[in-house]
């Protein structure tokens, strides 16, 4: 029979006490703070617009229905997997939206975002980011002057890119801060370094439940802006090989002093997806068979003088036919829009 030792009892007490204390200090963690990725993501996906909803709604109803079922026909056999879009504004929406089996958008516009934001916002700056939304929604294009708060406020870029996602029904997760490297490389990280970012990564999910990746580069894409940072025209030699949209881009591409970003273009793309206001017909016509949507009379009144503009009503009106196209794109006008679908005809280097 084993006789019970008081001493024993109290030094197997003493253990356990002293194990159970050593496992609730080792299993207590304190929370780390957010990174500021984590915060931004936060402030940026906050709804803070009160007529958020039914601006959205209508927009969905003039624009996002019509291009849905019209991609669907019409630009889904394409196959894009990355798309980048070339003076893009605060429109996330619209490529969502056209191009359904990318997984990659690249957005690229001289629009610096915010990198930070803080907890209090004025109601006239959540007044004139309603404003500029509504703009849009109405007219389904951005104007330069309210994305930089000409003669008003102006309103928080990153929220514009973030109500653009919201608006075409998907939802925002992480977000990232992108710098391109002196090679031309991409980096991707969750805190901003020394210096200021070259943009931001969103980690969205779509309408139809699709994880994509949305990125936002801030760059001069003029001839002066490409040859004062050689790394940026590095980045675009190697980001421009599948499919380029072009839209409400201020005929920029048929100035001479864009001819950088129109060589890059014609280089390396396989697609290019573009209204009036994209390539000059006369070199967009040389390297792509182009399919025709739409009509076109006259550029807007603001280039009624374009030249390009001249080249490609009479590309155009030499066509039996042009395909019917269910909704508005690029600039509203009377005179109509097109949307111009151009597959790679020949490498540039065996035209010239």
């Amino acid at each position: 029979m084993n006789r019970f030792s008081p001493a024993l009892f109290c030094l197997s007490v003493l253990l356990c006490s002293a194990q159970v204390f050593a496992a609730d200090t080792t299993t207590a963690v304190t929370p780390s703070a957010p990174s500021p990725a984590q915060t931004l993501a936060a402030r940026t996906a906050k709804i803070e617009c009160p007529a958020f909803q039914k601006i959205a709604t209508d927009y969905q109803a003039k624009f996002l229905a019509p291009m849905q079922s019209w991609s669907g026909q019409h630009l889904s056999k394409l196959g894009t997997k990355k798309l980048t879009y070339v003076f893009s504004g605060a429109d996330i929406v619209t490529p969502l939206t056209l191009f359904t089996t990318a997984d990659h958008f690249t957005l690229i516009a001289d629009q610096t975002p915010e990198y930070t934001l803080p907890q209090e916002i004025s109601g006239a700056q959540i007044a004139k980011e309603c404003q500029t939304q509504a703009y849009f929604a109405r007219y389904g294009y951005f104007r330069t002057n309210d994305l930089e708060g000409k003669d008003s406020v102006k309103p928080r870029f990153v929220k514009m890119l973030a109500y653009s996602i919201l608006m075409s029904g998907g939802s925002i997760g992480k977000m990232e801060y992108l710098s391109i490297a002196a090679n031309g490389k991409l980096e991707v990280r969750d805190n901003p370094t020394t210096t200021k970012p070259d943009g931001l990564r969103f980690h969205v999910t779509t309408s139809d439940k699709r994880a994509v990746l949305v990125d936002y580069l801030r760059m001069n894409l003029s001839n002066s802006g490409l040859n004062a940072e050689p790394r940026l025209q590095q980045f675009l030699s190697s980001h421009t090989s599948d499919t380029i949209f072009i839209k409400s881009a201020s005929h920029l591409l048929q100035k001479n002093y864009f001819s950088i970003l129109a060589g890059l273009i014609t280089d390396h793309a396989h697609n290019v997806v573009q209204d009036e206001t994209g390539l000059d017909i006369a070199l967009f016509g040389k390297y792509y068979q182009i399919d025709s949507y739409g009509k076109f009379l006259r550029p807007h009144p603001l280039w009624h003088d374009s030249p390009s503009g001249v080249r490609l009503r009479d590309f155009l009106s030499g066509k039996s036919t042009l395909q019917p196209l269910p909704f508005t794109i690029g600039y509203e006008k009377t005179s109509g829009s097109v949307l111009l679908v151009g597959t790679r005809l020949v490498n540039r280097a065996q035209n010239n």
